[in-house]
């Protein structure tokens, strides 16, 4: 049998070859990891977790035919508070009407317990103003909580536009075991509006 030797300058610089190649390959390797590790951390600050509605029934239908369950009317009188077929994208089939009048203005309420200690909360409704003849229209929105039994306005928004809009209230409440939150649609805006509000997608959310 003939054996070949390579020269030792041969074997050495083979050997420098492989080393090179193995470096190569780690630092690939580790910068791999590294660009991947900085894809999830930007991924975690750009799409934090969202929330929740704590409002069941926020679109006043269910299954498709119109529903106030969960909400509290102040009158059983469909003058004053009915349902419309007209509703804002993604809000459903219909939307909530509410007669706009100042002295006794169609008004729901939804009302829930609040979480102890002190947390932010978002609503957020969208709305549409129908007017009569040439007076303006509108209606609020309130967000109260009660402290020991006794209520209070937190925030109010008023719409007036005649196309859907969306708006919100931000605020941070304090609240005990017992204390309750409660959100208020109602018409009307002042003294001299007449008409009614549509409101959709009604939607409250606890941010932390």
């Amino acid at each position: 049998m003939v054996h070949f030797y390579l020269p030792t300058s041969n074997r050495n610089f083979e050997k420098k070859i492989i080393m090179k190649m193995n470096s190569f390959f780690s630092l690939t390797i580790i910068l791999a990891v590294f660009l991947l590790n900085a894809c999830r951390s930007d991924d975690t600050i750009t799409n934090p977790p969202t929330t929740d509605n704590i409002i069941t029934n926020s679109s006043f239908e269910s299954g498709g035919t119109p529903s106030l369950q969960g909400w509290n009317l102040n009158t059983t009188d469909s003058t004053m508070i009915n349902y419309s077929t007209d509703a804002p994208s993604g809000g459903g089939i219909t939307s909530i009407k509410l007669k706009d009048v100042w002295s006794f203005p169609g008004t729901i309420t939804y009302s829930l317990l609040a979480n102890p200690g002190t947390h932010r909360y978002r609503l957020t409704v969208s709305g549409k103003a129908i007017k009569n003849a040439s007076l303006p229209a509108g209606g609020e929105i309130l967000l109260m909580k009660s402290d020991a039994g006794t209520w209070s306005t937190r925030k109010f928004l008023q719409f007036s536009t005649l196309t859907w809009t969306t708006g919100s209230l931000l605020d941070t409440l304090t609240s005990g075991a017992s204390d309750t939150i409660k959100i208020m649609l109602r018409g009307n805006i002042d003294q001299f509006s007449d008409g009614y509000i549509l409101f959709d997608l009604c939607k409250l959310e606890q941010l932390d």
